[in-house]
This record gives structure tokens, C-alpha cells and sequence, in this order.
């Protein structure tokens, strides 16, 4: 089993593991079960919604699991919503309210005052039909980041790509194709289209707390949204977020709306980041009183400890990331 993880502290052990699928504990049971006679602290990122009764109920059942197999492991949710925390809570889960959004880098995202704007709107959505492409297609100048995950074999990525590339002359796709499919841009190149756009998209129902909705924030795009479950609106403003239908010519005329109002980028981008800031000293504290109460002698966090979402967890096998704890523990790294 793979899994993605992130050894947030060495002494004491806390490791930053994000969590998902309708079984979201499924691997991290694999991996504890390993490390059980070990003491550790786990923090729990949901990068898809957990406010789903099924998933809430499988939680509570695999928690339960890690008490009686895992007793020396601590479980830690960092949710996205209060309703997430709240479902987590209501099952016996340890749970505070913490949006993973707050990890995304201002100092990669953010204004690029020589870049000219060429579209309307920008939509950063993987190949799948959750994320509603079709709900974009009526805006006149819009360009695609996109990337697979391979929720579709390839020949249903391409079909999905040349779908995207047909609706119009005006629609561009930024990532490099090969042989049909798209090829990754770095985030910086992400954020040189954002700043090519007049505004950001979020057009799925159902996800995580999206990543791309801050990139866009930080960028200084206004969003147009519809309504959804996962946290992506909890940064939202009113001022310069809109929610609409998720009908092509509500999102169209909501585009159009934010582009003619031209608000300035860094007025978005400090309001938001004012917000993020004053989240980030919260989850500090709370990180320090942690490793205060798990017995040690650091002072507390005066600047944020972790580096962007950018290669900030590491996948690898279960097999590989215990080996490497094993390292840690015996002073060889």
C-alpha cells in the first residue's frame, strides 16, 4: 500500500497524513498497525469532503479499530468545515476545525502586475466529469489548467481533452499536450495563468476544501462559485465571490459580473491573507500545546512550519516510510 505522508516532528512523533475515499483510514490502518508499539500523534487531512453519512459512519467504526489495536496513537482531524469537525466529534473523533487551504504558499501565488489579463476566466480542474467543465463553456475567453489522475483510461483523457479544445477558438488549454494528454506546468507556471485571467472557477458540487480556490485568492482572482460541500468557500467574500447556479449562463453572466468590476488583486489578495494569518497563528498554538503536552522542550512556533502544499508530504509505501522512521528513531537520519 501507498500512502502519502509528511513527519511533521521527529521527537516527539507527529506526522501530517492527508486522508480520503470512502474508507479514509484504510491505509493509515495498514501503517499504524505496524507502528503500534510506538507512541505517535497523527494529523488528519480530509483532501475530500468527509460530510458523507456512509463515510462518518466507517470512521467511527475504524475508530474504534485503532483503540483496541493502536492504543499508543493518537488520531488528530483537521477539518475543513465546522460541519465536518462537528460529524468527526459526534463519532468519537478528535477534531478541530483547521482548512488545509491554509497551506498553500502566498510567496508562489500572488499578483503578476506585468502579466496582461487575456481571458475572462481561468479554470483549474482535473479531467473528471465531478469537476462540470461543461458549466464554463459559455464564457468567450477562458483557459484550462487541467491534469488526470487517471479517473479515466487514456483514451478517455484525450476524449475529454479534445472536448475542451473544441467548444471554441477563444478556449485555450495552458498545460503542454503529449500525445494528446496534458503534461504538468510548475506551480509557478500555474500562477502566471491565473494572472492571465480575469477570475477563478470552482465549479464541482462535491470535493475537498480545493486548493486552487486559495491559489486563486492569493493571485488576487475573484471566484465564481457554485454551491458546494468540502470548504472550498470558507475564504470566500462577498465582495468579490460570487455563487451561482451552476447553470453555463448564470456562471457566464457571474464572470462578467467580476470582470467589469476589475477589484484590485492585492485588495483580494490581503483581505484574504489577512484571514489566512490570523488561522494560521490558531493552528501554531494549537501545534505547540501539542508538542508541549506530548512532553517537549521546544518553544513554541514563531513562524509557520510548513512549506506550501508543493512536495510537502511524500508518497511512498507503507514499508518505506516506516524504515524511514526507524532512521529517525535510531539517529541515522
Amino acid at each position: 500500500i501507498d500512502m502519502p505522508l509528511h513527519i511533521f516532528s521527529r521527537d516527539p512523533l507527529i506526522l501530517y497524513v492527508p486522508v480520503g475515499g470512502r474508507r479514509p483510514l484504510y491505509a493509515l490502518a495498514a501503517f499504524c498497525r505496524r507502528l503500534a508499539p510506538r507512541r505517535a500523534t497523527f494529523l488528519l487531512m480530509p483532501n475530500w469532503t468527509l460530510e458523507r453519512p456512509a463515510v462518518v459512519e466507517q470512521i467511527r467504526k475504524d475508530l474504534a479499530w485503532f483503540a483496541k489495536v493502536c492504543p499508543r496513537h493518537e488520531l488528530i482531524f483537521l477539518c475543513n468545515t465546522e460541519e465536518e469537525r462537528r460529524l468527526i466529534a459526534g463519532v468519537g473523533g478528535n477534531a478541530i476545525f483547521s482548512n488545509h487551504n491554509l497551506m498553500i504558499s502566498e510567496d508562489v501565488f500572488r499578483p503578476l502586475p506585468d502579466v496582461p489579463v487575456e481571458y475572462d476566466a481561468v479554470y483549474n480542474g482535473r479531467i473528471s466529469h465531478t469537476k462540470r467543465h461543461y458549466l464554463a463553456f459559455e464564457i468567450e475567453r477562458l483557459v484550462h489548467v487541467t491534469s488526470s489522475i487517471g479517473e479515466l483510461p487514456p483514451a478517455g483523457d484525450r476524449a475529454f481533452i479534445r472536448r475542451l479544445q473544441a467548444q471554441s477558438p477563444l478556449h485555450s488549454i495552458a498545460n503542454p499536450l503529449i500525445d494528446g494528454l496534458p503534461g504538468r506546468l510548475a506551480s509557478a507556471e500555474v500562477n502566471r495563468v491565473y494572472n492571465q485571467a480575469a477570475v477563478g472557477l470552482c465549479l464541482s458540487a462535491v470535493e475537498g476544501a480545493m486548493y486552487s480556490s486559495m491559489e486563486y485568492l492569493l493571485a488576487g482572482l475573484p471566484i465564481v462559485s457554485t454551491p458546494s460541500i468540502g470548504g472550498r468557500d470558507v475564504y470566500f467574500d462577498p465582495d468579490y465571490c460570487i455563487i451561482a447556479e451552476p447553470e453555463p449562463a448564470a456562471i457566464r453572466r457571474a464572470v462578467e459580473r467580476l470582470r467589469d468590476r476589475a477589484i484590485p488583486r492585492e485588495e483580494i489578495r490581503g483581505r484574504t491573507l489577512e484571514r489566512v494569518k490570523a488561522e494560521r497563528l490558531d493552528l501554531m498554538a494549537y501545534l505547540s500545546a501539542l508538542k508541549q503536552r506530548l512532553g517537549s522542550d521546544d518553544p513554541p512556533f514563531s513562524e509557520w512550519p510548513f512549506a506550501g502544499t508543493s512536495g510537502l508530504t511524500r508518497w511512498a509505501s507503507v514499508s518505506e516510510h516506516l524504515r524511514e522512521i526507524a532512521a529517525i528513531s535510531s539517529g541515522k537520519i
